[in-house]
């Protein structure tokens, strides 16, 4: 046989065996309504009853759980923590009777403490300005400046610096986090305006920084540890309305939010402790689209609100509409990755099956942040695809003859 021949038969061949299976079934892909799974859904590819949403509301009530230490009693805030202590980087201005020295503003050291000219170091850190005035006061005496019972100091703050706390468990991004962080161009009249209000310093803040907590995260249990001293949060009152103890922190503490093993859709939505949107990966390397600047894929279309659902996401990414004869029933693949596992797992979906069923919402979900989508084309295009490569196999086998001496 000619060279070309075997060539041809070699393309026919190969064209023909991906015919009829227009996507390989990775052996990744889960069922989300089962073990391990992150949110109770259940795919139906081969005709079986999907769960009713009051059976997947139940399913989801008893795998909702809290974790035995989360559970343990809450210990009262003490006063201390209550009058948010000083962190290094605070500003303080020390007031002395007739502006006599020390008298001026001070910022906390890196290593804790205010140092006081002809007086020495005073630790500041994790303490009140009133225990600071104290020190100070005994200080002075003994330093030979004032006679006892004449020191009379007043130390009040001026303005909180960035702090760096530890976020930990179910958020996205768990690690140290540096909050209430400070303008290019400081504001003069706050810095010299007494107060002791610093709104980036919330546990909020915390972890919003720390990029939200994740669908599973349990609030009602967050916890907050600060000079050893362990505080139980809830911040369920960011769901429905109520008041929140939005707790201010200081330098050092170590924050946990426990799972609750389940998704929470109340929690896929933008709140102060949520992302605002999800940043996802999309390809939609169609046929009539044959690249995705083509497809309409720009940054737009992969910055998504959170709480986006895997539908609304392929709109999105012109996955959906086109010909109907060549377009419909192509099929989309989600790509997201296991909070608790840390594995990626793949969910497949028919798209006219997602758009076209009354019970898409339990089939659907919910977009997370660094998720992968890919399209794929329908069997009609498949097939037409190997048609004109058949096409394309046959002209060149023709050239080849006409050539061949």
């Amino acid at each position: 046989m000619p060279r070309t021949g075997l060539m041809a038969l070699l393309v026919i061949s190969t064209a023909l065996s991906g015919c009829g299976d227009a996507f390989q079934k990775p052996e990744n892909t889960v069922d989300l309504n089962g073990p391990g799974a992150t949110m109770l859904e259940r795919q139906d590819d081969q005709g079986r009853t999907i769960p009713s949403p009051g059976a997947l509301a139940r399913g989801n009530a008893a795998r909702c759980r809290i974790e035995p230490a989360a559970a343990a009693g809450t210990l009262a805030e003490s006063a201390e923590t209550a009058l948010l202590p000083l962190s290094p980087g605070d500003l303080v201005h020390v007031g002395m009777q007739g502006d006599e020295a020390p008298a001026g503003n001070y910022k906390v050291d890196t290593d804790g403490t205010i140092s006081f000219s002809g007086v020495g170091k005073i630790r500041a850190a994790g303490r009140s300005v009133e225990q600071i005035e104290a020190d100070l006061a005994r200080q002075l005496v003994s330093a030979g400046l004032f006679r006892r019972g004449h020191a009379h100091p007043t130390v009040r703050l001026l303005d909180r610096d960035a702090v760096r706390v530890m976020v930990n468990g179910a958020v996205f991004s768990p690690g140290q986090v540096t909050i209430n962080e400070r303008p290019s161009q400081p504001d003069t009249t706050r810095q010299t305006a007494a107060g002791d209000h610093a709104i980036g310093r919330t546990l909020s803040a915390a972890l919003s920084h720390a990029a939200g907590v994740r669908p599973d995260a349990d609030i009602a249990h967050i916890s907050v540890v600060h000079a050893g001293r362990h505080q139980l949060v809830d911040l369920t009152g960011f769901l429905d309305g109520r008041a929140v103890n939005d707790i201010p922190l200081v330098d050092g503490d170590r924050v946990t939010v426990p799972s609750r093993h389940c998704f929470q859709a109340a929690l896929a939505r933008p709140t102060p402790i949520t992302p605002p949107g999800v940043r996802v990966y999309m390809s939609n390397l169609t046929t009539p689209a044959l690249n995705n600047a083509s497809s309409g894929i720009g940054r737009d279309q992969t910055n998504l609100p959170y709480g986006t659902r895997l539908l609304q996401a392929l709109f999105s990414a012109n996955c959906v509409g086109g010909a109907k004869m060549t377009n419909a029933h192509r099929s989309a693949v989600l790509v997201s990755t296991n909070p608790e596992t840390g594995e990626s797992e793949v969910i497949e979906r028919d798209i006219e099956a997602l758009i076209r069923r009354a019970d898409r919402d339990l089939y659907n979900p919910v977009v997370m942040p660094n998720d992968s989508i890919a399209c794929y084309d329908s069997q009609v295009t498949n097939v037409r695809e190997v048609l004109r490569s058949l096409g394309d196999v046959a002209v060149s086998v023709s050239v080849g003859r006409l050539l061949a001496p």
